[in-house]
């Protein structure tokens, strides 16, 4: 589970986009494209990405308590499954305020890790990242897939948020490959897809 805050923009709005090669199967044209995007999103610190270097904060009632206890334990015990979530997350949250260590786990190498481990932008039949950026790179970036989309290089879909959200891969807080995947909060890819579906309909 993942038990961190909601990540708050912290230069203007939080942006999923996906972008996927248009009816001119224009390969080339869409690298290049693609390397704008990225490029352009590299004008904001970390290259656009939503979580800041030291890592989000975290939740001491994370969204997922309740799934998290039915996973941990049977109906009659699940009271006591929050109960220990909350006291670690609780403790997690505490030691890293003051700068303790539980045995191996720092706190604070976690959060450093979990955001230089998070997955905020990939390639997979096309361009799809969550972005944190400000109006003036936003308005460039909506500029260049307007451009490309009327010369068929592309279609995409974007939307726009106040925060992101993280899904996590954790299968020990002491190894160093736990993977963190970035979404935003209201809708995000889910909503980008919708966006260039609907457009694709009207063509």
């Amino acid at each position: 589970s993942c038990r961190w805050n909601p990540i708050e923009a912290r230069h203007g709005e939080i942006v999923s986009i996906i972008a996927t090669p248009g009816a001119s199967r224009d390969l080339r044209g869409f690298q290049f494209l693609a390397s704008d995007i990225i490029a352009l999103a590299g004008r904001q610190e970390r290259d656009g990405h939503p979580v800041p270097v030291d890592g989000p904060g975290y939740s001491l009632l994370p969204a997922g308590l309740d799934v998290e206890a039915r996973a941990m334990a049977p109906a009659g015990w699940r009271w006591r499954s929050k109960l220990w979530i909350v006291f670690l997350m609780t403790l997690t949250a505490a030691t890293d305020r003051f700068g303790w260590t539980i045995g191996r786990f720092d706190p604070k190498v976690y959060k450093r890790e979990v955001a230089s481990n998070s997955d905020f932008r990939k390639f997979d039949d096309g361009l799809k990242m969550t972005i944190d950026v400000d109006a003036d790179v936003l308005h460039r970036i909506q500029d260049r897939l307007k451009q490309a989309e009327e010369a068929g290089i592309c279609n995409y879909g974007l939307h726009r948020q106040k925060s992101a959200l993280m899904t996590c891969l954790v299968i020990s807080p002491l190894q160093r490959d736990h993977v963190h995947f970035i979404d935003g909060a209201a809708g995000g890819y889910a909503m980008a897809a919708a966006s260039l579906k609907a457009k694709a309909q009207v063509c």
